[in-house]
């Protein structure tokens, strides 16, 4: 099901009558879009399955194909460009005006939702452990206070909820923070790390990868919801990117996205390997 059409009648209903806006107006965000043909998306690659990079240098992931339904969605022969950012300043560079939205497997949180606005939830995880098979033996009793000791070492990826969710755990452990996922992920394989914590989908794909030097605890010990990002103020664009959501699940496409990114995984072996 398309939405060129009611993606018009939607513009006029939030304009008032549908008459012209006054001059003096800035043209809205979804207008842009629809003129230029352009839907520009901020990503942070290297997070999978969201938003990873393939052999051939192309940009794909979950969160790909998501912006890709929504770019569709618009009609006109709206299509997707893919703007790749650095993690901490994504925010920012959103509210420059680089790019129209953020769709790079973002937890929605009350602090960034102080910079940015957030649309409904498209996506529902939570933080859990991959663990290295040298120091740790797998036990259905292995839990998070097993690991919050002198001496265990709890790698994270810098600036996200992760890292929260790490120092608000682990008291005595020591908490280190890397500038990515596979950096993190890297430390655990290499036994500088005894832990990582991170969101769920990530772990349990990196612990297929590496199965005789880690293992994975999925069992989520924070509950966090991923969102698309506008600028503050921005509604009639967050409005309709909730429409549009609600539609992506109502129409069977999130469960078949689901399932080929996360549960049957082709792409795996197709993704460009991070340096050891």
């Amino acid at each position: 099901m398309r939405f060129a059409l009611p993606l018009t009648i939607f513009l006029l209903q939030l304009t008032g009558c549908g008459g012209p806006a006054p001059a003096a107006e800035r043209p809205s965000t979804l207008d842009r879009i629809v003129a230029t043909r352009v839907l520009r998306v901020g990503m942070n690659p290297g997070y999978a399955p969201f938003e990873m990079i393939d052999t051939d240098g192309n940009m794909i992931g979950f969160d790909v194909d998501v912006a890709r339904y929504v770019a569709k969605e618009m009609g006109n022969g709206v299509k997707a460009e893919f703007v790749k950012s650095d993690w901490d300043p994504i925010i920012a560079n959103l509210n420059a005006g680089k790019f129209d939205v953020i769709m790079s497997g973002m937890t929605r949180t009350p602090e960034r939702a102080l910079r940015c606005s957030f649309t409904d939830p498209y996506f529902e995880t939570g933080q859990a452990l991959l663990v290295n098979r040298a120091k740790w033996k797998p036990s259905p009793k292995l839990g998070i206070a097993d690991f919050d000791r002198p001496g265990v070492v709890v790698a994270t990826r810098l600036g996200t909820t992760g890292e929260i969710a790490a120092r608000k755990l682990f008291k005595r452990a020591v908490i280190k923070t890397m500038e990515s996922e596979s950096d993190a992920a890297l430390e655990v394989d290499a036994g500088r790390a005894d832990i990582m914590v991170y969101d769920k989908p990530f772990v349990a794909i990196r612990a297929q990868e590496s199965p005789e030097r880690t293992f994975a605890i999925l069992e989520p010990f924070t509950k966090e919801y991923l969102a698309m990002a506008v600028r503050r103020g921005d509604t009639e664009f967050r409005d309709w990117l909730n429409l549009t959501i609600f539609e992506l699940r109502a129409s069977g496409t999130w469960d078949s996205l689901y399932q080929s990114w996360f549960v049957t995984m082709p792409w795996r072996g197709h993704v460009q390997k991070p340096a050891s």
